[in-house]
C-alpha cells in the first residue's frame, strides 16, 4: 500500500458523525437496536440531519480532514447514507470518508448508487463488523471480495469471544492477506483473557494488546477530532459527554477557541474503546495515521532504522524484546533495513535478534550499503572506499588530540575511519573551527567528509551518507519517497529525517533532531 495516499505526518482533523438512526436489520441478542426498523418519519429526520451536517462540512472552507460515520444501528442499508458519502467525497478538502457497518447492505446496488452520485471510490473507507450469529463466513467474505474488486479500502473485525476463535481464524484465512482483521475485546467477561487466548488473538490481530490496555483519559493527548451528534452537539469523542458547543452556532475560528479552552478536560476516566483511544497520539497506531478513525493500517514498503539510540534505546545495551516482537510483525508487511553509523560486522552483532528480519542496510554512515534477496543472499554490495595515505600521520597524532583511531574495512577496501574521544570532552571541544583545524592537521583529503556523533568524529567519502545510501537502495528496489519510513536519533540522521515525510525521531533525541522529523511522536511503538 502507498503510505502517501492521504499524506503521512501528524494526525489531521477527524470528524465523527452520529445521526439519530437507532435501528438495525440484525437481531443480535446483546444489541438494543436489534430488529428495530424505525419509522419512515424517523428515517426522514435522520436523513435531514445527515445532509445538514454534510452541507455544513462542505460549505465551510476551513473544514477539512476526514469524516467517519459511526451510527447506532446499521446505516448503510439506507441509500441516503451512500448519497451523503458520495457528496462528502467530492469535497476537495476531505481526504477520506467512511462509515461503520455490518456489511449486510446490497453491495453492488449501493456502490452503484455511490458512483452515480459522483462519489469517489478512492476516498471511500469502510469498517465492517462480522456477526457470526447473523451471517455466515462465506456471505461476509463474498461482500468483502466484492469491495476489494472495486478497489475500496476497508477493514473488518469481530468481538474476541474465546469460544469463537476458530471461526474468526477461518475468516482470516479466507480474506485477502492485505485486509486488516481487528479483534475487539469482549466486554462483560467475568474473567480476564488467559495468556493462551491473548496469544491466539494476537495471531489474528497484531494490535489486539491495545484493546487490553487501560488508556487513562487525558484530553491533552487527543488529536484534532470532533464528534458531532445529529443536532450538531460537539464532543471530543464518542464516549466523552462533555459538550464543546454546537457545530451550527460557531464558525471554525470560534470552534477552535472553544476546543483550546477545554483541551485539558475530559468527562471520562478511561478511553475504553478504539474510537476513543485512536484519537490519541498513540505510538502503537503509527501505521494507522493520519486518520486512525477508519482502523485501516497503511504500511510503508520499506523502513530504515538507526541502531544505537533508536533500536537500542539510550542507556541500554541490546534491542528490547518488545521491539523484536514488533519488528517481527512489521516484517510481514514491510522490508526492513538498517541505517547506521556502525560498520557492518558491529551492526550485525548488535542487531543479532532481528538480523534475519532484515533485507539489508546502510552501514558505516553511508560508506557501505548492502541488499539481500528473499533467501538472505547478497543481491547488491557497495563500498565507497577512502583514501589511506593520511592514516599513518593521523595515528601519530592520537595522543596530541586525545582520540583513538579506528578503521573499518571490507574486502573491497577502507570505508570509514572513526576518531573516538573520551566521553564528556568532545562536546565542549568540538566546533566548526576545531573540525577544520583537525582536518588540516591530520591531512584528511578533500574527498572525505568529517562528521560528529556523540563522542566520535567519523570520516567517510564526501558523496556518501545515510540518506545517500538509502536513496541508492530505494532506486535499486523501486521504493518511492512516500513509500519509505525512517527513524533515527542523531545529528547525522537529520538529512534522512528531513527528506522523507514519514520520519520519526527516537525517544531521547535532541530538540534539533525532533524538529526535523515529519511525525511528532517518538519511535518506537
Amino acid at each position: 500500500m502507498n503510505i502517501g495516499k492521504e499524506g503521512k505526518g501528524q494526525m489531521k482533523r477527524q470528524w465523527y458523525y452520529r445521526g439519530s438512526l437507532k435501528s438495525c436489520n440484525y437481531s443480535c441478542s446483546y444489541c438494543p437496536f436489534s430488529k428495530k426498523r424505525g419509522s419512515s418519519r424517523e428515517r426522514q429526520a435522520d436523513k435531514e440531519a445527515l445532509f445538514r451536517f454534510i452541507n455544513e462540512i462542505n460549505g465551510q472552507q476551513e473544514f477539512g480532514g476526514a469524516v467517519q460515520i459511526v451510527p447506532y444501528g446499521e446505516a448503510l442499508v439506507h441509500s441516503y447514507y451512500w448519497e451523503g458519502l458520495a457528496r462528502l467525497s467530492q469535497n476537495p478538502r476531505l481526504d477520506a470518508v467512511g462509515a461503520q457497518s455490518n456489511f449486510s447492505f446490497p453491495a453492488e446496488l449501493m456502490i452503484s448508487t455511490f458512483c452515480k452520485q459522483g462519489g469517489r471510490l478512492d476516498k471511500l473507507r469502510l469498517w465492517g463488523t462480522f456477526h457470526p450469529e447473523m451471517t455466515s463466513i462465506e456471505q461476509f467474505v463474498q461482500q468483502c471480495l466484492f469491495l476489494s474488486s472495486q478497489g475500496i479500502s476497508y477493514c473488518v473485525g469481530a468481538v474476541g469471544v474465546p469460544g469463537q476463535w476458530e471461526t474468526i481464524r477461518r475468516l482470516r484465512s479466507l480474506l485477502p492477506s492485505s485486509i486488516y482483521l481487528w479483534i475487539n475485546k469482549m466486554d462483560g467477561m467475568k474473567r480476564p483473557y488467559t495468556s493462551s487466548e491473548i496469544e491466539a488473538f494476537l495471531e489474528i490481530d497484531e494490535y489486539f494488546e491495545m484493546e487490553l490496555l487501560h488508556h487513562r483519559a487525558d484530553a491533552s493527548l487527543c488529536g484534532d477530532n470532533w464528534f458531532i451528534e445529529a443536532d450538531g452537539t460537539i464532543h471530543r469523542c464518542n464516549i466523552c459527554r462533555q459538550s464543546l458547543g454546537n457545530l451550527y452556532d460557531y464558525d471554525n475560528k470560534e470552534m477552535n477557541m472553544i476546543q483550546k479552552e477545554k483541551r485539558n478536560s475530559c468527562s471520562r476516566r478511561e478511553c475504553s474503546c478504539y474510537l476513543s483511544y485512536c484519537n490519541r497520539e498513540e505510538e502503537q497506531l503509527l501505521f494507522f495515521r493520519p486518520y486512525p478513525a477508519f482502523r485501516i493500517p497503511s504500511y510503508p514498503k520499506a523502513v530504515f532504522l538507526d541502531v544505537d539510540g533508536t533500536l537500542i534505546p539510550k542507556g541500554q545495551k541490546q534491542i528490547p524484546e518488545k521491539y523484536v516482537r514488533w519488528l517481527g510483525r512489521l516484517a510481514v508487511h514491510t522490508d526492513i533495513y538498517l541505517a547506521t553509523s556502525l560498520p557492518y560486522e558491529i551492526a550485525k552483532r548488535k542487531a543479532a535478534p532481528v538480523w534475519k528480519l532484515l533485507r539489508g542496510g546502510v552501514f558505516a554512515g553511508g560508506g557501505h550499503w548492502v541488499i539481500w534477496d528473499d533467501k538472505g543472499q547478497v543481491k547488491r554490495n557497495k563500498i565507497w572506499q577512502l583514501e589511506t595515505e593520511w592514516l599513518p600521520d593521523a595515528l601519530d597524532q592520537q595522543k596530541k588530540y586525545g582520540f583513538t583511531l579506528h578503521t573499518y574495512k571490507q574486502k573491497e577496501g577502507l570505508c570509514k575511519v572513526t576518531l573516538v574521544f573520551r566521553r564528556g570532552r568532545l562536546a565542549e571541544q568540538i566546533t566548526e573551527d576545531y573540525r577544520k583545524r583537525l582536518t588540516l592537521d591530520l591531512s584528511i583529503p578533500a574527498s572525505c567528509q568529517v562528521l560528529q556523533e556523540d563522542n566520535c568524529i567519523e570520516i567517510i567519502r564526501k558523496e556518501t551518507g545515510k540518506l545517500e545510501g538509502i536513496l541508492a537502495i530505494c532506486e535499486e528496489m523501486g521504493y518511492g519517497k512516500k513509500e519509505v519510513a525512517v527513524a533515527g536519533n542523531a545529528e547525522n540522521d537529520i538529512p534522512m529525517l528531513e527528506y522523507f515525510p514519514f520520519s520519526i525521531a527516537a525517544r531521547g533525541s535532541s530538540e534539533r533532531v525532533k524538529k526535523c522529523a515529519g511525525i511528532k511522536i517518538s519511535f518506537p511503538t
